[in-house]
Formats: C-alpha cells, structure tokens, sequence
C-alpha cells in the first residue's frame, strides 16, 4: 500500500511540476509578444524620429537656399542686353536627400526586421498553445494579439487578391 501511495504522490508531483513548467512557459512566451510589440513601438517611432529629424534640416536648408538664392541672381543682368549667359549658380546640395533616402532604407528594413521577430514570437506562442498536451492543460490560454504595421495599399491587395500595377 505505501509503495501504490509513493507512486501516487510522485505522478502527482510530476503532473504538477509539467502544469507549473507549462503555465510558465505560456506566460514566458505570452511576455516576449508583448515585449516584442513594444520594442516595434519603439522602433517605429524612433524611424519617424530619424526622418523627421533628417528632413526639419532638409526643410531649413530648402527655405534658406530659396531665401537666399533669388538674391544671388535678382538684378544681375537688370539693363544688359545679354543674349546668352553662361554661369554658374549654386546648386542645391543633393547630400541631405542622399542622407535622407539612406535613413528611410535602413530605418525601414529594420523596423521590417523587428515585425518579423514580432510575427514569429507571437506564432511560437500560438503554437505551444494549441499543441496537445498544452491545450489540454491551458483550455483558457488566448493567443496574443499584435498589430502588424501595413499600408492601406497593401491591405486592399490582400482584401482583392489581385496587384495591378
């Protein structure tokens, strides 16, 4: 009888221990999601940030080049009479769109980078989820929900089915 009473208490101890290991391994899980979400919040936002940033001074340079530049050329040939003039005028420095079209590519890939890791974690999760025995134990375990940043464009192609270029 005391053997059958020691097997009972350690299956029950194991069956336990698996429901302990289980319930935190969801909730281990369940975390990283929502950390995952955060750090593409994050992301998300400190790309706008970049972009912004990069074009405020894009927007300066502009509005001082077109402040600046019709001085440098108003009344120049006022009372001349110039058929052809051949000169040279400032041109407008193409390294801050170059800069500006570099932070977008770099800042967009890795915030694709930080969606992707945001949709794996989130279907490690689901999976463990819905596997048997976790289904079993967990019955109340809901999968975590995530927003996945896309545009309007790419939305309705999904809705259609269909990509007309």
């Amino acid at each position: 009888m005391t053997g059958t009473l020691l097997v009972v208490i350690l299956v029950g101890i194991v069956v336990v221990g698996y429901f302990i290991s289980v319930n935190n391994t969801e909730i281990r899980l369940r975390n990283l999601v929502k950390a995952q979400q955060e750090v593409c919040e994050a992301n998300f936002d400190k790309m706008w940030k970049v972009i912004k940033q990069i074009t405020h001074v894009s927007d300066t340079y502009l509005e001082a080049f077109k402040e600046i530049y019709p001085k440098l050329i108003a009344g120049r040939y006022q009372g001349k009479d110039i058929k052809f003039v051949a000169e040279h005028n400032p041109p407008l420095d193409s390294a801050v769109l170059r800069q500006l079209a570099t932070a977008i590519e770099i800042n967009r890939e890795e915030f694709f980078s930080q969606q992707r890791l945001l949709v794996a974690r989130q279907n490690e999760h689901k999976t463990f989820i819905q596997t048997f025995p976790v289904c079993v134990l967990l019955p109340g375990a809901q999968e975590v929900k995530i927003t996945v940043i896309k545009s309007d464009h790419t939305a309705d192609i999904y809705a259609t089915g269909k990509e007309n270029i």
